[in-house]
């Protein structure tokens, strides 16, 4: 069991992040873990914080769904908590996966002004909309944290949504496939939400392939005709823009006079949160100590692998940290797609596929692999799919593009997601638990 809890906690660990970049909502991490609700368990149990990603991933649809958590100095040293909680919390806050500040307070409020990020809940914030407006006129921004099903769900607009009798169901955990909804032709919505098909392309002219053999004409002939039924969920609230204030402190780099802080330090290896706002002054959330301006942050962008129209990993593409992906990379902290690929895929893509690095504030990918990628050109989510294949060559990213290393394996930029309606949800993190949460039937 003791191994078990270690398995899930590493799981869990996995999507957490104080990169700004990185981060899809903000979470007060001692108020979930302290919600017993969720499971009926002890007062404070650590796991509950892996059914917030969970909740999160069903939310976004994406099975690599990240969260920050802010946490009080306090709660590292929660007698109710157990050994292995504590010592998995010290790491977290050492490795800056997790913020840790003397009093929590409005932090996560500060940090959804800041980063525009969504904000999830489990009351009202009645006294910290005086502060942050949003709160009252953008509910939407908020994300009610609800136990349902042996879990949470996440509900936009902060409003707590029970059951229509009134009365708690209480439902036993359960696997199922989520059937496959397809679109009411007489919604008015759906023209506007679902992509049009791609049209068939002819495979460009061989003086046009980069001296690769005819064969891999099939290759782009089969990137050019998939059709795939996609939408971008839009109903799902993902990012507002940050405010003024904090626009301006994501735009700098950030420097604290404690040499060892894991959050704004120079061994930090991760993109920085944001500062915390004292006096008008940005200050250090763990120490309190005004930090000092280093200079531009370098420009960074969050790219999803999505595989069948699942986002599965987010990673960051940083000006000084290029990334390479393929089946096999030789560096520990490039990114391996081996995990999601069926033969025919991984027989076609390279170890070292392609390389993506920042240049002049772009993302740019290079093609290195025997076989070629394909980059999907759109300008919008909505209009007409292009393709263009390119070989040993370089390509500026811009608008909606995709990169495709093979058919259903695909690179896309940030949020910019065009997801089919999925068959089943994202995996749980927690399903190496020794227990699960779990409610009896009526």
């Amino acid at each position: 069991m003791r191994f078990e809890i270690s398995r899930v906690m590493d799981t869990i660990e996995q999507r957490l992040t104080t990169d700004v970049t990185l981060a899809q909502a903000v979470v007060d991490l001692a108020e979930v873990a302290r919600f017993v609700a969720l499971d009926g368990g002890r007062p404070i149990n650590l796991l509950r914080l892996g059914m917030v990603v969970d909740a999160l991933s069903r939310y976004l649809i994406d099975a690599g769904a990240m969260l920050y958590p802010v946490a009080g100095r306090e709660v590292l040293s929660e007698a109710a908590l157990t050994s292995k909680e504590r010592m998995v919390l010290g790491r977290w806050a050492d490795d800056g996966l997790i913020e840790v500040t003397p009093v929590v307070a409005d932090r996560p409020a500060e940090i959804a002004d800041f980063t525009g990020l969504p904000l999830i809940v489990v009351r009202d914030l009645p006294q910290q909309a005086a502060r942050f407006p949003w709160i009252a006129d953008s509910p939407e921004r908020l994300l009610r944290l609800t136990p349902r099903a042996g879990g949470a769900v996440l509900t936009p607009g902060g409003e707590p949504t029970p059951p229509k009798d009134g009365k708690e169901r209480l439902v036993v955990v359960g696997k199922a496939t989520l059937p496959i909804v397809p679109p009411d032709p007489d919604d008015p919505a759906t023209e506007k939400e679902m992509a049009e098909p791609a049209p068939a392309t002819d495979p460009p002219p061989a003086d046009q392939q980069g001296g690769r053999p005819d064969g891999l004409q099939s290759f782009t002939a089969r990137g050019a005709q998939r059709f795939g039924r996609t939408r971008v969920v839009r109903r799902r609230f993902t990012r507002a823009d940050p405010s003024g204030v904090g626009a301006s402190l994501m735009a700098r780099e950030w420097r604290c006079k404690e040499p060892d802080c894991p959050a704004f330090g120079p061994s930090r290896s991760i993109g920085q949160p944001v500062p915390r706002m004292r006096a008008g002054m940005p200050a250090c959330p763990r120490h309190g100590e005004a930090v000092k301006d280093i200079g531009p942050r370098p420009p960074a962008f969050a790219v999803a692998v999505v595989v069948d129209d699942l986002a599965r990993r987010r990673f960051v593409v940083a000006t000084d940290h290029p990334v390479r992906v393929g089946k096999d990379p030789k560096n520990p902290d490039d990114i391996s797609v081996a995990t999601w690929l069926h033969e025919a895929a991984a027989a076609w893509i390279a170890k070292e596929h392609v390389r993506l690095e920042v240049e002049s504030g772009h993302l740019k990918v290079t093609d290195t692999s025997e076989n070629g990628t394909v980059i999907w050109k759109r300008s919008s989510p909505d209009i007409k799919e292009e393709t263009e294949r390119i070989y040993k060559k370089s390509y500026q990213l811009d608008g909606w593009d995709s990169i495709e290393l093979y058919t259903g394996v695909e690179l896309v930029v940030g949020d910019h997601r065009l997801q089919t309606v999925v068959g089943s949800e994202p995996a749980s993190v927690l399903l190496d638990a020794p227990t699960v949460a779990m409610r009896l039937v009526d």
